[in-house]
C-alpha cells in the first residue's frame, strides 16, 4: 500500500501542477491578448487620418493603450515596442512599419519578436523551466452608424486628399451654388438617391432625415417651397404650416439662434446679429457657446436673432413663436448638428445631376430661416470621415468610423 500511495502521490503532484501551471499559461496569454486588442483598436483609430505623420501617430496610440495592460498574474508591464505594431492595405497583409494612401488595417502583436516567457511553479520538476506566450491581434476603422443627412450640399473647390476638404472648422459658410460663381462652403438643396419631391424635402428636413445613405450621388432639387423653410425652423421649435406636430418634429434641445451682423442701406449702417460679441468680427464658433444652452439652460429661440436690411427683426413663414424653454427640455433632442453631403463645386454646371458625394461634413444649424430661396448658413465642425459627430441613425457599415477587431 505504501508504494502505490507513493506512486499515487507522484502522479497527484504532477496532475496537480500541470493543471496550476496550465491555468497560469491560459491567463497569462489572455492578459496579452487583451493588450493586443487594445492596442490594435487604438492604432486603428488613427487611421481615420492618413496625413504626414500617421505612422506615428498610430503607432503612438497603439502602444499608449497596449501597455496600460500588465501580464502575469498583472505582475509585469506588458511592454509592446514599435517593431511590435505593423500596418497592411490587407487584412492578411504583409504588415509593415508604414504607412500608405490605402492603408486600411494595423496588427499589434506584443512579444512577437521577443518572446514573454512565463515562469512554471511545478512542472519544473519534469525540466520544464518555463513556457513562451505571445498574442496577435488586427483590426481596421469601419462605419459605425449609417447616419441620417439632410438634403442641402456643401461644396468645395478642393483636390481630393485635401486636409478637411478644404473647410476650416468653427466657420460658418453660407451662399448659393451657381455655375461660374461657387466657391466652398456654398450650398444647394439637394434630392438623394430614392428623394422624390419637394414634399419629400421638407419631411426630411423636419423629420430625422435621410438615413441608411452610403457612397452615393445627388442631383439639385428645383422648386423648393416656404415649406421647407417651416421644416427646417421646426428644429429651432419654431413650429407653422403643415410641420406643427412636436411630437412628430421633436424641437432641438434649445432653439437659441446665431446670426452674422446685416448691412441697412437706409440707415447705412452695420447692424449686429446675435454673433459674435464683439461686433463686427467674422462669425464663427458659435458651437462652444450653444453647448450649454442645449444642455444647462435649453434657451428657446430668440426673436430678435434675425434681424432684416430695414433694421428691424424678419418674419418668419408662418409667423411662428418660440417654444418654451420647458419643452425645450422636455421634448428636444439633438437636432441642430447634421450631416450634409459635400460634393465637388465644379460638378454642379451644367445639368446638376449625378454629383457624386465626396464625404459627409458634420455641420451645426446656427439659425432659422425665412426663404428657402436665399442663403443657408452652416457652422462647420468636421468631416464624418474623420468621426467629427454623430448624428440620428441605424447601426450599418458606414457613417463615422470606429475602430473594429478583424482577427
Amino acid at each position: 500500500m505504501a508504494v502505490l500511495v507513493a506512486f499515487s502521490v507522484v502522479a497527484l503532484v504532477l496532475m496537480l501542477g500541470l493543471v496550476l501551471d496550465l491555468g497560469h499559461l491560459y491567463v497569462a496569454k489572455n492578459e496579452l491578448q487583451n493588450a493586443a486588442d487594445a492596442c490594435a483598436l487604438s492604432g486603428a483609430r488613427e487611421l481615420n487620418d492618413l496625413s504626414t505623420g500617421a505612422l506615428d501617430r498610430a503607432t503612438s496610440a497603439a502602444r499608449t493603450a497596449g501597455n496600460r495592460n500588465r501580464v502575469d498574474l498583472q505582475r509585469d508591464a506588458v511592454d509592446i515596442q514599435d517593431v511590435d505594431v505593423t500596418f497592411s492595405e490587407a487584412r492578411d497583409g504583409p504588415f509593415a512599419r508604414v504607412i500608405t494612401p490605402d492603408t486600411r488595417y494595423v496588427r499589434c502583436a506584443p512579444h512577437e519578436s521577443n518572446l514573454k516567457s512565463v515562469v512554471l511553479w511545478f512542472m519544473a520538476i519534469t525540466g520544464v523551466t518555463d513556457w513562451n506566450v505571445s498574442a496577435e491581434a488586427v483590426a481596421r476603422p469601419v462605419g459605425g452608424q449609417s447616419m441620417c443627412a439632410i438634403p442641402i450640399a456643401m461644396c468645395t473647390t478642393a483636390a481630393p486628399g485635401t486636409p478637411n476638404l478644404g473647410f476650416v472648422t468653427g466657420t460658418w459658410y453660407s451662399g448659393r451654388l451657381a455655375a461660374g460663381t461657387t466657391q466652398t462652403g456654398n450650398y444647394e438643396w439637394v434630392r438623394f438617391e430614392g428623394q422624390q419631391g419637394g414634399r419629400d424635402l421638407g419631411e426630411i428636413l423636419a423629420g430625422q432625415g435621410m438615413c441608411n445613405l452610403g457612397p452615393n450621388r445627388v442631383d439639385a432639387e428645383p422648386g423648393v417651397t416656404t415649406g421647407v423653410a417651416q421644416a427646417w425652423n421646426t428644429r429651432f421649435g419654431l413650429y407653422s404650416g403643415t410641420y406643427n406636430d412636436i411630437d412628430l418634429y421633436p424641437p432641438d434641445r434649445t432653439g437659441y439662434a446665431y446670426t452674422r451682423y446685416a448691412y441697412d442701406d437706409k440707415k447705412g449702417m452695420t447692424i449686429d446679429g446675435s454673433w459674435p460679441d464683439p461686433p463686427h468680427t467674422p462669425p464663427q464658433n458659435a458651437y462652444a457657446d450653444y453647448l450649454p444652452r442645449k444642455n444647462i439652460t435649453h434657451d428657446p429661440y430668440n426673436p430678435t436673432a434675425l434681424v432684416g436690411k430695414n433694421g428691424r427683426p424678419v418674419i418668419l413663414p408662418g409667423n411662428p413663436a418660440p417654444l418654451a424653454q420647458s419643452l425645450h427640455a422636455s421634448k428636444g433632442q439633438d437636432r441642430r448638428t447634421v450631416f450634409v453631403p459635400v460634393i465637388a463645386c465644379q460638378g454642379w454646371a451644367p445639368n446638376k445631376k449625378n454629383m457624386a458625394v465626396l464625404d459627409y461634413a458634420c455641420a451645426f444649424m446656427t439659425s432659422p430661416v425665412d426663404d428657402p430661396g436665399n442663403d443657408v448658413q452652416l457652422e462647420y465642425r468636421g468631416l464624418m470621415s474623420q468621426g467629427a459627430c454623430g448624428t440620428a441613425g441605424f447601426p450599418g457599415d458606414f457613417g463615422p468610423p470606429v475602430p473594429a477587431l478583424v482577427r
